[in-house]
């Protein structure tokens, strides 16, 4: 179970990975990919406080499977 802080992230990320990648600057690559760091990098600029740790620790324990992360650990996308 995410805590609440977790969750808003995990809505955050859904909203920026499936609808509006644009609104923090960056475009999905051919496969729907954002590069993680840069994520990070854009969301703090717009304001979102959040960590490439946060990140990974959303993908690891979100019961839905909602997203993936590439081989490298470099890029996630929506599922």
């Amino acid at each position: 179970m995410m805590n609440k802080r977790l969750t808003k992230l995990s809505k955050y990320l859904t909203y920026i990975l499936r609808h509006e990648p644009h609104s923090i600057g960056l475009k999905l690559d051919e496969e729907g990919f954002l590069n993680v760091e840069e994520l990070v990098k854009n969301a703090n600029s717009s304001g979102k406080k959040i960590t490439t740790e946060q990140v990974n620790q959303v993908v690891a324990e979100n019961e839905q499977k909602l997203f993936t992360l590439s081989d490298d650990g470099q890029r996630i996308r929506a599922n």
